[in-house]
């Protein structure tokens, strides 16, 4: 890892952070961590940081619609408008000196960090007991989220699970994605214990819960090919009737129902402060649409992804569109191709700075991941079949004929495509189309098919050629 992030192990100090509405975080002063972790406050303050850290726009800002998404074949970046960088990714044409690498991967061991002190030292704390296992629960569910994105991103990837004081030794190696793995198996099955099932004081929506530590277990199991444990968690979400699919498609998205019965868990963004913002909603608009200044983003819908969808399915009115219809009745039509819809704000707090949460997981997500592990295990059974339909009969609207139909009569290897295809439809610019290919083995496949020439290189990125540069115990990734 870089000199930076072991200094910040090296000094140990933690940016502490108050707690406003939905984990909103006004960063009070840097402490030495001999006497920052005293109170319930402290530690309160403490996870809060992690949260925080979440929220950088080079980890679950547009940093992952790019690596997740644009490096794939739904989304692009247009090059007249998009950074130069983010182009390369789009076309796989990156290098390991591709400063997104590195800023992600900074990113996300800042997270391990702070999450590594909370989990050290809030046991030592004297508090209520119950909220202290929270908090440490909390802080081990943002860890192994945390190298859940990096070894999906990276492969081997150097595991910290302790604070370092050591400024002088940056030889850390790789570990194996098995131990990875090991230790986000340990961290989920952790926190899913002492997590609530859900939050109502205002000041805690939004924090992770225990159907988020379950669904992102079942995700992980998914990932891992153990169909029988991903069944099982998948399900434990289901029958805890703790959510539902909103009843219309389009529901799911605006700001005002973030937090609401479909999402699982979510980065939180606001305009509690203007730096609370997100900037998807500007990054994904028609240019000359987005409110504060009237422009627009680079990153698009491809022709091929908006011709896939069955006629009448009616997430395509949400999830492609070629024109906006103002506030002020104008209409404006896009003059480079399709857009998404999913991420409009009409009354965003600045210059990319909306108050769209990024969905991390929802309940949809889970009822497919279930469908398709029993799949996996037995075929399509009823249960399959059940699952996967909930989610085509929303895409319905209510129509007898048209849109996509319940699925029935399919073989295992046809209902395994079939699922692939719906999370498509379902959830195209979410961040999950790079690492559903991955996981099901398609992505080279769909790529050549898209036009774009990836090899096998690409199944991973390359390790950020500055961790090269400093860590010379790191090997880089084949092809790189």
């Amino acid at each position: 890892m870089k000199i930076r992030i072991l200094s910040l192990l090296s000094l140990g100090l933690l940016l502490l952070v108050g707690c406003e509405n939905n984990l909103e975080e006004k960063p009070l002063s840097f402490f030495e961590e001999s006497n920052s972790f005293n109170t319930a406050k402290d530690a309160t303050s403490a996870i809060n940081g992690v949260y925080n850290a979440l929220r950088s726009n080079s980890y679950y800002g547009m940093m992952m619609i790019t690596l997740a998404d644009a490096s794939a074949e739904e989304c692009f970046i247009r090059a007249d408008g998009g950074a130069a960088e983010g182009v390369e990714i789009d076309q796989l044409r990156y290098t390991s000196a591709n400063t997104n690498f590195d800023n992600f991967y900074t990113a996300v061991y800042t997270l391990i960090n702070r999450a590594n002190r909370v989990i050290e030292n809030v046991p030592k704390i004297a508090m209520d007991g119950k909220l202290r296992d929270q908090v440490v629960g909390e802080a081990k569910f943002l860890r192994a989220l945390a190298y859940f994105d990096l070894v999906r991103t990276f492969g081997d990837v150097p595991l910290v699970t302790s604070v370092s004081n050591d400024v002088v030794n940056v030889k850390i190696p790789r570990d194996p994605v098995d131990k990875i793995y090991q230790q986000i198996f340990q961290d989920l099955l952790d926190a899913e214990k002492v997590l609530p099932l859900n939050y109502t004081a205002s000041g805690e929506v939004g924090r992770a819960t225990s159907g988020a530590a379950k669904s992102i277990l079942a995700k992980v199991y998914l990932t891992r090919k153990d169909w029988a444990n991903a069944a099982a968690k998948a399900k434990e979400v289901i029958d805890s009737n703790a959510y539902s699919l909103f009843p219309d498609f389009k529901d799911i998205f605006p700001p005002e129902n973030k937090n609401g019965r479909e999402h699982i868990f979510s980065v939180q963004y606001s305009c509690n402060q203007i730096t609370y913002g997100s900037s998807f909603a500007k990054n994904f608009a028609i240019y000359f649409t987005y409110p504060i200044d009237l422009q627009g983003g680079a990153y698009q819908a491809t022709d091929a992804f908006e011709a896939s969808y069955l006629p009448g399915d009616y997430r395509k009115e949400v999830s492609i569109i070629r024109e906006k219809k103002l506030a002020n009745g104008n209409v404006v039509q896009s003059r480079t191709g399709a857009h998404t819809d999913k991420y409009w704000d009409p009354t965003p707090c600045g210059v990319s700075q909306a108050r769209n949460n990024f969905i991390v997981i929802r309940y949809a997500d889970v009822l497919l991941m279930y469908a398709e592990a029993l799949n996996e295990l037995n075929g399509p059974t009823a249960d399959a079949f059940a699952a996967i339909n909930q989610v085509r009969v929303r895409a319905r609207n209510g129509k007898a004929t048209t849109g996509p139909q319940d699925l029935k009569g399919l073989t295992k290897e046809q209902f395994r495509d079939a699922v692939l295809q719906e999370r498509s439809w379902e959830l195209c610019f979410e961040g999950h189309r790079r690492w559903d290919l991955l996981r099901t083995g398609k992505y080279l496949e769909v790529m050549r098919k898209s036009g774009i020439a990836a090899e096998e290189k690409h199944l991973l990125f390359p390790i950020p050629q500055n961790e090269m540069d400093v860590n010379p115990a790191l090997v880089q990734n084949p092809g790189y």
